[in-house]
Order: C-alpha cells, then sequence, then structure tokens
C-alpha cells in the first residue's frame, strides 16, 4: 500500500497545481469493503463541476497506476466543500502532499477501517 499511498501524493499534488488546492484528500477504507479503496476529495474548484472534476481524476489515477492498483480503488467520493466539517480526530491536523495515517475512526457516517490523509487544510473549506 506504501507504494500506492506515494503515487496519491503524486496525483495530489499535480493536480492541486493544475486545478486548485484540496480541502481534503484522502484514501480510505471502508470497514467490509474487501479491501477497496476509496479516494475522498473536497475542493472549491471540484464543486464547480463535479462531473468533470470526478472524470480528470479518475483519468489522472489511471495514467499513474497499474492494472493491479487500480482494482483496489473503489470509486471516487467528492465531498462538497461547502459543507465539509473536519473531522474531530483530524482537527489538529493540516498536511499538503504528505500522509498521516489513521484507523477504527468514523468518517462521515462510515466505519474507516484504515485511511491515508493526503492533504487536509481548513483554511480552504467554504
Amino acid at each position: 500500500m506504501r507504494e500506492i499511498v506515494k503515487k496519491f501524493i503524486q496525483i495530489e499534488e499535480e493536480t492541486a497545481r493544475e486545478m486548485g488546492a484540496y480541502t481534503f484528500f484522502a484514501l480510505l477504507l471502508r470497514e467490509n469493503s474487501a479491501n477497496r479503496w476509496d479516494i475522498v476529495v473536497a475542493s472549491k474548484w471540484i464543486n464547480e463541476d463535479k462531473s468533470a472534476a470526478r472524470s480528470y481524476l479518475a483519468k489522472k489515477v489511471q495514467d499513474a497506476l497499474d492494472v493491479t492498483e487500480i482494482v483496489k480503488i473503489s470509486h471516487i467520493a467528492i465531498l462538497d466543500n461547502d459543507l465539509f466539517e473536519v473531522p474531530e480526530f483530524l482537527e489538529d491536523v493540516n498536511l499538503q502532499h504528505g500522509s498521516t495515517r489513521f484507523k477504527d475512526e468514523e468518517f462521515s457516517g462510515q466505519q474507516i477501517e484504515r485511511g491515508y490523509v493526503i492533504t487536509i487544510n481548513s483554511n480552504q473549506a467554504a
């Protein structure tokens, strides 16, 4: 998983440079998800056209990951940037283009077995 996380740090950094900063960018493994990870993102630029943003991000992921890595991804979940609230367990984290790992936490009503936050910037919200 370490190599995939490194690739996602590069994807996040490149897309932030091209499109704008993220409020939140993470890989989350939901409980009972058959080891398939969600890409969870929030950003002002994504709110402008969520469908185009999802397609753009999907293309970046397909270009960066090989087939054995792509099958580990479930989907891209877009959070509304205007409604994004930093979860309590991440309140003290301010991170850009890096990685911090957590496990066994609830996020947005879902139990998360493991997660890697690549960017969290509460200053970008709303």
